[in-house]
């Protein structure tokens, strides 16, 4: 398959390599400013692939096809849309004059849905996914990543309607031969805004304390988060989110089990340094994404009356991570 991909981070970047090995013809768009030292130096990846049971680093240098112009003539038949949810509307107008007949996967975090997409591109030319297969961060000019091999850390992959199309499963079909670990959400939209909302309360415990380790140690901060977490899934349920059919086991158990079997659940998965890594790298990397979530979810709950008090109260410290981050 001729697939486009559109954001060369982490995840643009590791699924472009990945579907290259596996035989794809993958082009990977990048910015002008980029082009010449990427055509020349390729891209380092620093990664651990746990899929293949690999626990140590390895690095390598992956040469892609790139370009730094859209044509609606080149015949791909497949654009992925990898960038953060703050970039999508600078996106669309882009897109929406160069997909020509290709199908486009939105790949990222979604909080609102097609609301805007529907607006600028025909409605049966695009579809919904998100990795959480690959977590990882850019180090300088290196990017950092692994490759998961947990349950529940896989690509999913959906269509608005919820129904399994050609189109799906042919996607499904290259992602599988690469390993990716794809599985189909009947529920996409809903699986994402879940998503969008599922660490939210986390990241303000972690603002709170200072660092992962010290909110992993804080089981009152950890209380705070679990049921900031589940004020936040009392909005995407005000929003008509069927969680039972949408959320995925994890997100079903932080809002169904009682507190006290949580508290020592949580606080043994955050004492992990590669999880306390993976936080501290996201936080530290990922900021104007976080920020744009958390004032997204806070926004909506106002405007649907939701009370959520606990995760109210993070605000202070997403305002002063916000502020850190205009200065820097």
């Amino acid at each position: 398959m001729k697939i486009l991909i559109l954001g060369a981070g982490v995840v643009g970047t590791a699924y472009a390599w990945q579907l290259s090995k596996a035989g794809q013809d993958v082009t990977l768009f990048v910015r002008k400013s980029r082009l010449a030292e990427l055509e020349k130096n390729g891209i380092r990846i620093r990664y651990r692939d746990e899929r293949n049971k690999q626990t140590s680093p390895l690095e390598t240098v992956y040469h892609p096809t790139l370009i730094d112009e859209l044509n609606p003539e080149a015949g791909y038949e497949l654009i992925m849309v990898c960038v953060r949810a703050q970039q999508l509307d600078d996106t669309l107008p882009l897109l929406a004059k160069n997909i020509g007949k290709a199908n486009v996967l939105f790949f990222g975090n979604n909080w609102w849905g097609d609301e805007r997409i529907q607006k600028q591109l025909p409605a049966g030319q695009y579809l919904f996914g998100f990795s959480r297969l690959v977590g990882g961060w850019r180090n300088n000019d290196q990017i950092e990543c692994i490759f998961f091999d947990t349950p529940g850390l896989v690509t999913m992959l959906g269509e608005k309607d919820g129904r399994t199309t050609p189109r799906l499963e042919t996607i499904v079909k290259i992602f599988k031969e690469a390993n990716l670990k794809p599985v189909i959400s009947h529920d996409i939209l809903g699986w994402l805004a879940i998503h969008y909302v599922e660490f939210l309360g986390v990241i303000g415990g972690i603002l709170k304390a200072g660092s992962t380790k010290a909110f992993a140690n804080d089981p009152d901060t950890i209380k705070d988060a679990i049921l900031a977490t589940r004020e936040e899934l009392k909005t995407c349920k005000a929003r008509g989110i069927d969680l039972a059919r949408a959320a995925p086991l994890n997100i079903r158990l932080v809002n169904s089990l009682p507190i006290f079997m949580l508290l020592p659940l949580v606080k043994s998965q955050y004492q992990t340094p590669s999880i306390q890594q993976f936080f501290e790298e996201n936080i530290a990397h990922g900021r104007e994404e976080l920020i744009t979530q958390y004032y997204d979810v806070r926004a909506e709950g106002q405007r649907l009356k939701v009370s959520t008090p606990s995760f109210e109260s993070f605000e202070p410290y997403f305002s002063r991570y916000r502020n850190s981050s205009v200065k820097n």
